[in-house]
């Protein structure tokens, strides 16, 4: 099969299956780039693509510098993309099959000190609308642990106060999923929705956070409120973003006495492995869990 023609089959199959346009996108980023570089070496035919001219591909990346975490995304949009001709009997043979996947560098997850976390939730004047929505909306972060893109999808109908539930319709991988809402979240959101209300004086602005423009709150517009409040309070050299609330969220979950499954569910992980990686104490917090939760010091032993 010609390569373009495999392309074009894979990407009708995947939006098919209601793939995210987020993925879609990478998706094509690296099909790109590697079907440039195997036509460059007279290679037309999807078919007669071997395992090692993949893993040239691969490292010439490695050669160039790219992190671990980049190269393993082109192997997996890779193993996708072959193991999709495979299954459907468009190659003959998978040439992703013993190619091993690159190795990711382990670097801990940068969370929010509790010095910094005050002086986030502070940052706000809450008695004008916009101040008071971006008051909640750090609150949600770090309450729920929500991605950037599911909190700006958040509609009323999204919130459901007397429950005490907040639905996640499209997280990743199209799923839906529930969060509890905390006391003190409860609390800001019912506060917040008294001052939306005179704000958004109709009905036909369904976002439970708007834009100035009463308009859906965009990634790009969350990121310029993270810029802004790193600026203003100085936090220079450090990363300020939905991510690092969503680990701060994950590791202070775990440290005040949470389960790993639990937090799986209220992150929306399909694997466990990827929640285990939002743990990663330092030695005071190794010390504070230990002095709570050792055996021998928490029970009178008879010694």
């Amino acid at each position: 099969m010609e390569i373009g023609q495999a392309k074009r089959i894979f990407f009708t199959a995947k939006k098919a299956e209601n793939v995210t346009g987020r993925t879609i996108e990478t998706y094509d980023e690296v099909l790109k780039k590697f079907l440039v570089y195997i036509v460059e070496r007279n290679i037309y035919d999807i078919a007669e693509v071997k395992s090692d001219l993949i893993r040239e591909f691969l490292g010439t990346f490695k050669a160039k510098g790219l992190k671990g975490i980049t190269v393993h995304r082109y192997f997996r949009v890779l193993r996708t993309f072959f193991l999709f001709l495979y299954r459907d009997d468009y190659i003959p043979n998978n040439p992703m099959k013993n190619i091993k996947p690159p190795k990711i560098e382990k670097k801990a997850m940068r969370t929010f000190t509790i010095e910094e976390i005050n002086k986030l939730l502070n940052a706000f004047n809450k008695l004008e609308f916009f101040g008071m929505r971006n008051y909640v909306i750090m609150c949600m972060f770090f309450s729920t642990g929500i991605r950037k893109m599911e909190l700006a999808n958040l509609t009323l109908a999204d919130l459901n106060i007397i429950n005490d539930l907040i639905r996640i319709r499209n997280g990743k991988g199209q799923k839906e999923r529930y969060i509890p809402i905390g006391k003190t979240l409860r609390r800001s959101l019912i506060q917040y929705l008294k001052m939306r209300e005179e704000y958004v004086d109709d009905d036909k602005c369904l976002w439970l956070f708007p834009s100035k423009t009463k308009e859906q709150i965009t990634s790009s517009g969350l990121g310029i409120l993270f810029q802004k409040v790193k600026k203003e309070l100085g936090m220079t050299g450090e990363k300020i973003s939905a991510h690092t609330w969503r680990h701060t969220f994950a590791k202070n979950y775990l440290l005040n006495g949470g389960d790993v499954f639990s937090l799986q569910t209220i992150l929306g992980h399909s694997n466990i492995e990827t929640t285990r990686g939002y743990i990663a104490l330092n030695q005071n917090e190794l010390k504070t869990q230990m002095a709570k939760f050792n055996p021998l010091d928490n029970k009178d032993w008879l010694y």
